[in-house]
């Protein structure tokens, strides 16, 4: 036996919810189960022994959605949130600050704004931008990652002109008075620049150690808070690479389920790779497709208009019958299929292609799942049920993403958004994650948004579809381990899975719900490895 855990509270959600005391770990699997003492019986001379110290031991948490990459990518940005950035000018004296150590020409990139915690209430422009940094290419991306800002010297990098053809599901905005460009850039059109461009040419630019040593961070950080497993829900060719460079220089702190952009994925549709393909650090796992835009920024394909300007029902990324041709193509593939959707109309229309390649009625073999559904309501949610059509869901945002909803939905409307509990007692199998960097990867923060279901200025948010911790526990262990197909080897504390553990000084059950976040995290293993410790 390599390593025994012991004098702890062993929580292993098996079938029979089973407390114990100790586990033992062999070869990466769990190897031993049970009391402290019958446990430590079965060490050797060469056992490393670890003493828990009545900490809480937990499954795994898994993210089974988020954009680590991405995270790593912008962990050198300017953070752009709110409270500390309340208003465009903040954001100008950040830029200034920036010009001041950045070389003329390179790039200056921030993230994690929104227009609705700015007090001028809208979007920062080029406009804006321009008289503080007139040498340097500047991005902004909104908190949503729907939508960014560009100022003049990016858009002339990325050869953006008035001109410029708008993709479909897109939206480039222009100044209605002029015709110039404002440097707001919504969904496809923001990922074509921002995205497709940018991100995956400096990747592709970036010496191959500095390609590792960005990544390595960033799966640090996921350890820090006791994350295990993360799905990458926007795979490229270059984050893939970047990916397999850091697992062979042997520096990744988290296992990653791979999540390929299906535009970007023509060439894998054709190799006869299929989900699945891999091996236990890093594997393939659903083609993403994207729908619809996002709540956040009043994108998402609604069915009653947004009681906020500018973008009325939303927008399609894809029009209904593209996005049943795109699922049937993947599907008869053999991949797994992960749809980002948020707004009722756009998930009638994924419903719709499900149902084309699944029935009306189905178990659902090869776990096609839906991203986000925030406005997952009770008719769309009869539909993913008789479909086994399972939820990957953020509760964090509940809270930091909250007050706008408020704003674009009304009282009434955010009641049924991000059904939770009524997802659960349907049967629906939901996974826990962050979308991060659109949230924090905290997962601690995820378990307290589906309890406390209030918005960050105190409003409440749909209580009545509030989770017991229980229920939030499972969520972010059993439940992702379930969508992302790993359930046979995570997810649970049982003999011959991966002994993956998350463990926290307190069990989230046993502390007021407001003290969730502050929980320590005394320790992350992965193969019965130590990936972080306090």
């Amino acid at each position: 036996m390599d390593a025994v855990f012991f004098n702890g509270r062993i929580n292993t959600f098996d079938p029979e919810s089973r407390v114990l005391q100790a586990v033992g770990v062999a070869g990466g699997q769990i190897s031993a189960l049970g009391d402290s003492d019958q446990v430590r019986s079965l060490a050797g001379s060469g056992t490393r022994m670890v003493d828990l110290k009545g900490a809480s031991l937990f499954p795994g948490f898994i993210d089974c959605h988020n954009h680590l990459m991405i995270f790593a990518y912008l962990l050198n940005g300017l953070d752009l949130s709110s409270p500390a950035v309340g208003g465009i000018q903040d954001m100008k004296g950040l830029v200034k600050e920036a010009v001041q150590v950045t070389a003329p020409g390179d790039w200056i990139r921030g993230s994690r704004f929104a227009e609705y915690w700015l007090k001028e209430n809208r979007y920062p422009t080029k406009f804006d931008l321009d008289p503080v940094s007139p040498d340097h290419p500047v991005i902004f991306y909104h908190t949503s990652f729907h939508a960014c800002v560009l100022n003049s010297r990016a858009l002339e990098k990325l050869g953006l002109t008035k001109e410029s053809p708008v993709p479909e599901g897109g939206i480039i905005e222009k100044d209605p008075r002029t015709g110039e460009l404002t440097g707001v850039l919504h969904d496809s059109a923001m990922m074509e620049a921002a995205f497709t461009r940018l991100f995956n040419q400096d990747l592709e630019a970036m010496p191959a150690e500095k390609r590792v040593a960005m990544c390595a961070r960033g799966m640090e950080e996921f350890a820090k808070v006791g994350v295990t497993a993360v799905a990458d829900a926007l795979v490229t060719p270059a984050s893939l690479a970047a990916y397999q460079e850091t697992l062979a220089a042997g520096k990744a702190k988290v296992r990653v389920y791979l999540m390929p952009e299906m535009n970007a994925s023509r060439a894998l549709l054709s190799s006869g790779i299929r989900t699945g393909f891999g091996g236990d650090w890093l594997r393939i796992g659903p083609l993403k497709i994207f729908e619809d835009g996002g709540m956040s920024n009043r994108t998402a394909a609604v069915g009653t208009p947004y009681l906020t300007p500018s973008h009325g029902r939303g927008l399609k990324v894809l029009s209904r019958e593209k996005m049943i041709a795109a699922v049937k193509l993947a599907h008869d593939k053999g991949f797994q299929v992960a749809v980002h959707c948020q707004g009722d109309d756009g998930l009638a229309d994924t419903l719709d292609a499900f149902e084309g390649v699944l029935g009306p009625d189905s178990e659902n073999p090869l776990r096609h799942r839906i991203e986000h559904g925030g406005c997952l309501y009770p008719d769309l949610l009869r539909r993913a049920v008789r479909m086994n059509i399972g939820v990957s869901t953020q509760p964090a945002m509940i809270k930091v993403l909250g007050d706008g909803w408020l704003e674009a939905f009304g009282t009434k409307g955010v009641k049924q958004l991000y059904p939770l509990k009524s997802m659960l007692q349907a049967g629906i199998k939901v996974g826990g994650s962050s979308d991060c960097p659109v949230v924090s990867h905290d997962p601690r923060l995820g378990l307290q948004g589906a309890l406390m279901r209030r918005t960050a200025a105190g409003h409440p948010f749909g209580p009545q579809e509030a989770l017991t911790m229980d229920q939030a526990l499972r969520m972010y262990t059993q439940g992702s381990a379930y969508l992302n197909g790993e359930d046979r080897s995570c997810g649970t504390l049982e003999l011959g899975k991966q002994a993956d553990f998350t463990v926290l000084e307190a069990d989230p059950r046993e502390v007021d719900v407001e003290e969730v976040d502050r929980i320590p995290v005394v320790m992350t293993v992965v193969g019965g490895e130590l990936t972080f410790k306090r």
